[in-house]
């Protein structure tokens, strides 16, 4: 009998951090969403990102936001920049974006993104003292 493959699902409130460990290569897919974070906040000033929980947990899409205010009445309000396949880190269509159900609520900023690819690349400096 042929083995059959578990489906993991991503949970719906998860962030890039929190699915690190199921990445298929974790330091490459968050060097590639630093990429596209670092180009929205040129453009616009800031930066942020949320994924897919509606794909594949290995290379879960993702989606670049950033938050803008208005000059007039001073309201933040969050904007869309692009969705990115999380496999091949091209631009999604818009339409992938309207459909909110696939986006997890909790967002990391580009800071926490360049800290969690820091303690990716250097596991051992995120523990500070070895039993």
């Amino acid at each position: 009998m042929a083995k059959r493959a578990v489906a993991t699902t991503i949970p719906e409130d998860s962030t890039i951090a929190d699915v690190s460990a199921t990445l298929d290569h974790p330091v490459e897919y968050v060097r590639r969403v630093l990429e596209k974070l670092e180009r929205c906040k040129r453009a616009h000033g800031d930066a942020q990102v949320r994924i897919g929980v509606r794909g594949r947990p290995e290379c879960p899409n993702y989606l670049i936001e950033y938050v803008s205010e208005d000059a007039r009445t001073k309201q933040t309000s969050v904007k869309s920049d692009a969705a990115y396949s999380g496999s091949t880190h091209r631009e999604l269509a818009p339409k992938h974006i309207e459909e909110t159900r696939n986006w997890s609520p909790e967002e990391m900023n580009i800071t926490a993104v360049m800290a969690l690819i820091g303690r990716l690349r250097n596991p051992r400096a995120s523990r500070p003292f070895d039993d």
